[in-house]
């Protein structure tokens, strides 16, 4: 595994720090401090998003411009097996930013594809791919957002939606009621952090959060994989539940 990066706790992200993301390894000490930053709080985790959005993509391309496409693979070989065809299914992507997996789910097949994500700026970034039919700009975590309803999606996907100050764990259970029955929800996210944020540890062992899911009836597991190097040195780990 990985060292981890050495933070401070007391660290806190100016806007003066975000206004200059592009030049030269700027972006990546941003990403460091949001993402390592265990006392984060989601409000300044939006504020760095909002002044980032307009050089997001470009920055996170230079790490790896495919990073998301694995999401997108993933999710036609499952609905290709279930013998359907991917452009008729609804799909939702839940923290997409920028929407670089919705630009490899378009590659995929799929064409109706909902945005949601907490950051206007980056929704609207988003929008300029032209592969998204609607956008949704709300929290995620808990509770269904107003505007979406129970079993409305055939697929539901996010990635890298869980990091520190960002997405909470109970988002998973809100993914799979969005989803309907017999649907695919697919979540890929950092492995390193299932070993430093204390939330998402239980990702990685099944001992608590999926495994209750899984006996409360809400999924089963079709699948864990880890990706290697899938963001510089860091690797995927990718989760695809069927909806019971």
């Amino acid at each position: 595994m990985p060292s981890m990066p050495q933070t401070n706790n007391e660290t806190t992200i100016s806007t003066e720090n975000s206004k200059n993301i592009t030049k030269g390894e700027e972006h990546k000490k941003t990403w460091d401090a949001l993402v390592y930053n265990k006392n984060i709080k989601s409000d300044e985790v939006l504020n760095v998003y909002k002044t980032w959005a307009t050089a997001y993509q470009s920055d996170m391309d230079k790490v790896n411009p495919k990073k998301s496409e694995h999401v997108a693979q993933f999710a036609a070989e499952l609905v290709k097996g279930d013998r359907k065809n991917p452009a008729d299914l609804t799909v939702l992507d839940v923290a997409a930013g920028t929407g670089s997996v919705g630009v490899e789910l378009v590659k995929y097949g799929f064409k109706n594809i909902t945005a949601t994500d907490y950051c206007q700026e980056m929704l609207d970034a988003a929008k300029e791919k032209g592969c998204y039919k609607e956008f949704v700009c709300c929290k995620f975590g808990t509770v269904t957002p107003k505007v979406l309803y129970p079993r409305k999606f055939d697929v539901v996907v996010m990635h890298g939606g869980f990091a520190a100050g960002h997405i909470p764990l109970s988002s998973l259970h809100t993914m799979a009621r969005l989803c309907k029955k017999g649907g695919i929800v697919i979540n890929s996210m950092s492995l390193q952090y299932t070993h430093f944020v204390e939330e998402y540890m239980d990702i990685h062992s099944y001992i608590q959060y999926i495994q209750e899911l899984v006996e409360a009836g809400i999924w089963k597991v079709e699948f864990t994989r880890v990706l290697d190097n899938c963001m510089a040195d860091r690797h995927a780990l990718v989760h695809a539940f069927r909806i019971l």
